[in-house]
């Protein structure tokens, strides 16, 4: 496999990162190759571009107006690992968002596309917030 350089690799995330402030998933689960793979450890394993958006397009419509803050990214190699908040809308009353976060592994294969993603986060958090936001007054 060809090595990409980190310019090139954080251009790829970036292009990635504008659709998924947009809300448009379709376009994120564009970026995937063909025969791409995206583990989600409390969804499952999805092969192949077509999987991929048949599961990422209708599960990120119920995240409208979520945002996503990434805090750190480091790249190794065709390796971009990075720690994202899944930020909903709205503050707690003492000022805190209601949010959650979580490690994303990514593997560049070039031309704007990625072969492989793994998402890793605290599902008891997540649920726990999640409760939290949709109890609020």
């Amino acid at each position: 496999m060809p090595q990409y350089s980190r310019e090139e690799i954080m251009a790829a995330h970036a292009r990635r990162m504008e659709f998924q402030e947009a809300d448009d998933w379709k376009g994120f689960g564009e970026c995937f190759t063909e025969d791409a793979l995206y583990v989600e450890h409390h969804e499952g394993i999805f092969r192949g571009r077509t999987a991929i958006l048949a599961w990422l397009v209708p599960i990120m419509e119920q995240c409208k107006g979520w945002t996503f803050p990434i805090e750190w990214t480091v790249i190794e190699g065709n390796r971009m690992v990075y720690k994202w908040w899944n930020r909903l809308p709205g503050q707690r009353p003492d000022g805190t968002f209601y949010e959650f976060s979580g490690l994303s592994v990514c593997e560049y294969a070039g031309n704007n596309q990625w072969s492989y993603q793994e998402d890793v986060y605290n599902f008891e958090e997540t649920m726990k917030v999640l409760g939290e936001w949709s109890a609020r007054d």
